[in-house]
């Protein structure tokens, strides 16, 4: 009996501990009285906090492919995919009066949507497939998309020609349609393999 004393006291003791942290993280889904000029920072790597999408619901684990909408009244609204958070802003009454930004994979940063250049096949993680890069060059030349990644297994090539690249207007007409990985056809059109 005295050997299994210490290991139920650690089995309580981690109870306790687990209890206490899940009370007191907090689960955010809206930031509320922000008015700074460009995006808001957010801190992933943090135990006490968890961001959350306003589409899907999932934890926000990345800031690959996060997107952020900011309302005249100061809410910014979290999302872990742009297509979580074109879907959303499509159901939204105050749309136009926002500012949208995407976290891009060429430079790592949060910039104005509008600025933004797309590429319809990368992978994220609802898969919708709207990957962001800051300039033309990078979305051109992007090799983490799956249309690169299942044609071309084995090889670090990049068929430059063929990358097709999108506008914030053009995607978010491609999402309003549901033209996005989701699609099974849509899916099969953009990652065939040529």
């Amino acid at each position: 009996m005295r050997r299994v004393w210490p290991y139920l006291f650690l089995v309580a003791l981690s109870l306790i501990l687990y209890n206490y942290s899940k009370e007191t993280r907090e689960d955010i889904k809206v930031v509320h009285g922000y008015y700074g000029e460009g995006p808001y920072r957010i801190v992933l790597e943090t135990y006490k906090n968890r961001y959350i999408c306003n589409d899907c619901g999932m934890m926000i684990k990345s800031y690959q492919n996060s997107a952020q909408v900011i309302s005249s009244n100061g809410d910014v609204y979290l999302f872990d995919d742009v297509g979580c958070m074109l879907r959303w802003l499509n159901r939204q009454d105050f749309k136009n009066e926002v500012r949208i930004y995407v976290f891009t994979t060429d430079t790592g940063a949060y910039i104005d949507a509008n600025l933004a250049w797309y590429v319809r096949d990368a992978n994220t993680p609802i898969g919708y497939g709207f990957g962001a890069y800051e300039t033309s060059i990078g979305a051109i030349t992007s090799g983490k998309t799956r249309s690169s990644i299942e044609s071309q297994v084995g090889t670090f090539e990049i068929k430059r020609e063929n990358k097709q690249i999108y506008s914030f207007d053009e995607i978010k007409l491609y999402a309003n349609r549901g033209e996005t990985l989701l699609n099974p056809m849509i899916k099969r059109e953009l990652l065939k393999k040529e």
